[in-house]
């Protein structure tokens, strides 16, 4: 993936509790390198010790992980949810610049924190990409970038400061499940890391027994953007919040699934001439505010879409209600559950 595909990634999102394990392998609070107090893991139980050495597949081949590791830190975002899920308190990990809080904290994140016992660990400022500086001062004996777009280049930077894990394959792409399944091997809690996705699993199955209404309802997921209202961008079936969706039991609109079987990548681009064939029952899409949306509404365009019309609609310009879903994780999954069904079922409720 190029650079200009990974900054386009990250501009589309910005314009856009936690469940978490019985058992945390957390133990005294040190200060880390750089002054920042954070958490020290525990001693490894004999069962987590047996699972080492072990080798993860990644997108740059393989890291093989010769112990249960001590330091953990994650980089890119999402990484540090899998991680606490499991128990496990990262070192470091990235400020949240988008969606958090005045202390870099996204809510879900902070909850886990709390419910650990934990204080918050070194914070990495990756606004212009990776803190190396500051993630080498953490001194991490394993970095995890599950999730992410980055580059051979930077990776072969990271394993210089610790054995790095990356993604498995499509930049930004790898699912909660995913996350969970492939931290839990690295850390040597496969165990674990099934217990969690079935946690996470049941409470998406309840929140759709609880909702019939929206089961079955098609959606679309897209973005305006105030700068070009000529166009709209649409997500396509196999990106993560849309996923997100269809586990709740809602289905690709029509037009959506038309346009995905001839999209390469996550998103694509719709002329706003064509949006009024958008035929879906909701419409969740990116704003940038209040005044946006009604600009949206408005637009002799745009203001077409059926769903738009009727107010079957679902305005996202909340970044951390946007985060939630643009980088599912085992952390935000549950929290966006909470969020969202709420929305949906209102947006239903307009269709008579």
């Amino acid at each position: 993936m190029t650079n200009s595909r990974i900054r386009s990634r990250r501009a589309l999102v910005a314009a856009v509790t936690g469940l978490l394990a019985a058992t945390a392998l957390t133990a005294c609070t040190t200060d880390a390198p750089g002054g920042t107090t954070t958490t020290t893991p525990a001693a490894p139980t004999s069962a987590d010790a047996a699972a080492f050495p072990v080798t993860v597949q990644h997108v740059f081949g393989e890291t093989t992980i010769k112990a249960q590791p001590q330091r953990v830190a994650a980089i890119s975002w999402a990484n540090q949810d899998a991680a606490l899920a499991l128990g496990v308190v990262p070192v470091a990990m990235p400020f949240a610049s988008y969606g958090g809080d005045s202390d870099g904290l996204l809510p879900w994140v902070k909850d886990a924190l709390t419910g650990l016992g934990a204080q918050t660990p070194a914070l990495l400022d990756e606004a212009d990409g990776f803190d190396y500086d500051g993630l080498a001062k953490a001194a991490p004996d394993l970095v995890l970038g599950v999730y992410g777009g980055f580059e051979k280049a930077d990776h072969d930077k990271l394993t210089k400061i610790a054995p790095t894990v990356a993604y498995p394959g499509t930049p930004w792409g790898t699912s909660w499940q995913d996350q969970l399944a492939t931290t839990g091997k690295a850390l040597g809690l496969d165990a674990k890391a099934g217990e969690v996705k079935a946690q996470i699993e049941k409470k998406i199955a309840d929140a759709v027994a609880a909702n019939p209404q929206i089961e079955g309802k098609s959606f679309a997921y897209l973005s305006f953007t105030s700068s070009d209202p000529s166009s709209v961008y649409f997500y396509t079936s196999t990106d993560s919040r849309v996923q997100f969706l269809k586990a709740l039991g809602m289905v690709d609109a029509p037009k959506i699934a038309e346009l995905s079987k001839e999209t390469e990548g996550f998103f694509g681009t719709l002329s706003a001439e064509l949006v009024d064939q958008i035929d879906a029952d909701v419409v969740l899409a990116y704003v940038d505010d209040a005044a946006h949306l009604e600009a949206v509404k408005k637009d002799p365009l745009l203001g077409k879409i059926p769903a738009i019309q009727r107010g079957s609609f679902v305005a996202l310009d909340d970044p951390t209600f946007n985060l939630s879903t643009s980088a599912p994780s085992p952390l935000s999954v549950p929290w966006a559950i909470d969020a969202y069904v709420p929305k949906l079922v209102e947006a239903v409720s307009k269709l008579g």
